[in-house]
């Protein structure tokens, strides 16, 4: 921990006691331009690299495999290792000069036209200089120096004025490998969680029949009876039960279907208002299949949980008795699913499209004996709670690191 000295972090590894520095970019390295000269027509083709924007603005050490072809061209600049890149602009101030080091030996590699480079003249550590340059003081530092109104920008110039803390060599690597290891560690995570995520999407299309097709390719081997076809007309009736002020409030959405969190906007990032009115709302039970009617094309349906209201401008529907009701969660919000009710939405354009009873009743889809249902139910529900862990262990493991880069650099 820091002595409360100005030029000490709060939090540090022990063995350092000596004061860090604060020494000019400009001073420590030089600058150098992205392609430059280039036509759409020079690109996707040749034997060179170039390190993308996307590349840059994602990742605080260079993805290696970030790169696209182009045309060898001696006029470039290639790039080294130990180079930092800087994106030049932004639609947000927030996301303005996000750098990126390189830590590649590759020759013919330039980097691309809307970032520029900076090449260290002084030793620093790659690793320390990663993620210093992405930690909150240094962000604050590029957001203030950001300009524009529409989309931002960032002067090559003031960035090279601009102070960052340089500590010993040996306290920039003890820090940088620490970061690193983190980072490895996140990786870890975010692989297994996409595994995960990757193999629930493969069992949906095992699991379920095909079109046309009266059985599973994967299946439980106690169960061997053909599926039946049933349009959702026969297996629900809508339900137009009004609520009540005690009762909680649940919404349906594209990616968590019905919960009783106020939702994010899917489009515009925000939290969707909920209406103060609360006189039509729909009651609904456990079992429930709720239906967002303008999002039901991309996917926004869902099976209540437990007991609440909802949106008067949703549809609500009881589940008969051939239905295991939370099988119906799996069933629907698969992507054949989710392209007839699409097939079935009316309006002129994506904004205004709508699905109504009428329409909804039509969607087809196979089920097999209710046993069955509560059997892949049952199977689906656990995986899904493994994922829900390591989205927890992942989210942990990334708020740790944001606090980190906070508190261990000055």
């Amino acid at each position: 921990m820091s002595e409360n000295k100005e030029n000490v972090p709060k939090i540090r590894f022990p063995g350092f006691i000596d004061d860090w520095e604060q020494r000019v970019l400009g001073k420590m390295g030089d600058t150098f331009t992205g392609l430059s000269g280039k036509t759409k027509e020079d690109f996707g083709h040749g034997d060179a690299k170039f390190v993308t924007y996307v590349n840059v603005f994602s990742n605080a050490i260079s993805n290696p495999n970030g790169v696209e072809s182009v045309e060898i061209d001696n006029k470039q600049k290639q790039v080294k290792y130990g180079d930092v890149f800087f994106t030049t602009s932004s639609e947000t101030p927030e996301e303005v000069g996000m750098s990126s080091v390189w830590l590649e030996n590759s020759k013919n590699v330039y980097l691309n036209s809307f970032c520029f480079g900076y090449r260290p003249t002084v030793e620093f550590d790659p690793h320390y200089l990663a993620f210093m340059l992405r930690s909150s003081l240094i962000r604050e530092k590029f957001m203030f120096l950001a300009q524009g109104v529409s989309r931002y920008n960032i002067s090559k110039n003031k960035v090279m004025e601009m102070k960052v803390p340089v500590p010993k060599l040996n306290e920039q690597r003890k820090v940088g490998a620490f970061f690193a290891s983190l980072d490895r560690l996140i990786t870890l995570h975010q692989r297994k969680l996409n595994n995960l995520q990757n193999l629930k999407a493969g069992l949906l299309q095992k699991m379920f029949p095909k079109d046309g097709k009266d059985f599973p390719e994967v299946r439980f081997p106690e169960f061997t009876d053909a599926w039946k076809q049933r349009n959702l007309g026969e297996i629900y009736t809508e339900r137009k039960e009004r609520g009540y002020d005690s009762l909680q409030i649940l919404s349906v959405s594209i990616h968590h279907g019905v919960s009783n969190e106020e939702l994010d906007s899917d489009t515009l990032g925000k939290k969707v208002r909920r209406s103060a009115d609360k006189s039509l709302y729909k009651h609904v039970h456990f079992g429930d299949l709720v239906l967002n009617m303008m999002r039901a094309w991309q996917g926004a349906i869902g099976v209540v949980k437990s007991e609440g209201m909802v949106s008067p401008a949703y549809i609500t529907a009881i589940p008969s008795a051939e239905l295991y009701p939370l099988f119906m969660d799996y069933c629907l919000r698969r992507d054949e699913a989710i392209i007839q009710m699409n097939n079935l939405s009316y309006g002129v354009t994506d904004f205004r499209k709508r699905l109504y009873w009428d329409s909804f009743i039509n969607v087809l889809c196979r089920i097999p004996s209710v046993p069955e249902q509560q059997r892949i139910t049952i199977f689906f529900s656990n995986l899904d709670h493994l994922i829900t862990l390591h989205q927890r262990k992942l989210k942990h493991l990334q708020e740790q690191k944001k606090a980190l880069l906070q508190q261990m650099f000055v």
